[in-house]
């Protein structure tokens, strides 16, 4: 019987891994998806609102506010995949204009950031999404990607809702 258990023990590990690897096979087909409620609210708006809307999404400013809106609220509402969801509140509301200042100029933008900006980036971000901002072994997203895939998904969602009307 003592022989056994190691066996056992073995069988387990591979019956639970077998059985993550088919769930998560399945769950990755939600990273491409748009939260229903915010579907909806964009829905509401008009043509020129969405005009106005793909007009601004790919300037510097439209992704620094992305950013702030991320650190402010997190990304939940996203459905990215698991490991690639932040939780809100990293730095504070006050200093997250300022990260994400900073995050730009790691893309290569222009953008004059307070000097604490790159001390809240070390000590707050780049745990996981490395100095450089390009995420750490590729497990978080690039920070520097442009547009940033959230940015991307708001791009694709208005571009469908302006082909409807």
């Amino acid at each position: 019987m003592k022989h056994i258990i190691p066996y056992i023990a073995i069988l387990t590990v591979l019956f639970y891994a077998i059985f993550n690897a088919y769930f998560k096979k399945h769950s990755s087909k939600t990273v491409h998806t748009v939260s229903k409620s915010y579907a909806q609210h964009v829905a509401t708006h008009t043509v020129p609102h969405v005009d106005e809307a793909l007009s601004r999404i790919d300037t510097p400013e439209y992704t620094r506010q992305y950013i702030t809106d991320i650190i402010n609220h997190g990304s939940e509402s996203l459905h990215f995949k698991k490991n690639e969801v932040m939780e809100k509140g990293f730095v504070s509301k006050q200093d997250a204009p300022k990260v994400a200042c900073y995050v730009s100029t790691l893309a290569g933008e222009k953008c004059d950031y307070a000097k604490e900006a790159s001390l809240l980036y070390a000590s707050n971000c780049a745990g996981c999404h490395g100095n450089d901002g390009k995420g750490v072994h590729g497990s978080y997203p690039d920070l520097t990607r442009r547009p940033l895939l959230g940015i991307e998904m708001r791009k694709e969602l208005l571009e469908h809702l302006r082909s409807k009307h």
